[in-house]
């Protein structure tokens, strides 16, 4: 009897990290340190709970994403996935995933023709104050803050070039 000879092959996965109050305080030491355990993709949950004294603010949230995107950009576009920032440039190019689109008819008027939506729209009923995310202007800061980046990847992007260019292109403006 002859077997088979399966060749094993790592399968990628998306490593998933609860940012609270705590460890959003070093969030380029943290990037650094998941990423250089080798994952393809980071994924940063933000811990949202009223009662815990350990959840995260709106404005720790938009400054870690923030400082997170900033090393992200000039290090890793095209070699870490960090779905957030997907979805963000997802938003500049007028093509959100299919999350994004589901229906937002509960969400109050501010919030049905807010840019960052698609970013916190995963948001479920029990992270929500009066129908906003309670993550919101942190969601907005991030938005804001990654922009400018975010304009010349989707630029870049309608020319056919890649986003990756974005990186060279900072490391040249130091």
């Amino acid at each position: 009897m002859t077997g088979c000879h399966i060749k094993a092959k790592p399968v990628p996965f998306t490593l998933q990290m609860v940012v609270d109050r705590q460890n959003s305080q070093q969030p380029e030491r943290l990037y650094r340190t998941l990423r250089a355990q080798g994952k393809p993709s980071l994924q940063f949950i933000p811990l949202q709970d009223r009662d815990n004294p350990d959840a995260i603010t709106d404005c720790q949230w938009g400054a870690f994403l923030s400082a997170v995107f900033d090393v992200w950009v000039r290090e890793d576009i095209g070699r870490v996935v960090v779905p957030l920032f997907d979805l963000t440039l997802a938003v500049w190019r007028d093509t959100p995933s299919t999350c994004a689109q589901r229906e937002h008819t509960a969400l109050p008027p501010e919030c049905q023709t807010c840019m960052a939506r698609p970013l916190c729209s995963s948001d479920g009923p029990t992270q929500r104050t009066d129908g906003k995310s309670m993550l919101c202007a942190g969601y907005q800061a991030f938005f804001r803050h990654s922009a400018p980046h975010m304009r010349v990847m989707r630029d870049l992007i309608r020319h056919h070039r890649s986003p990756i260019e974005l990186m060279a292109l900072l490391y040249q403006s130091r």
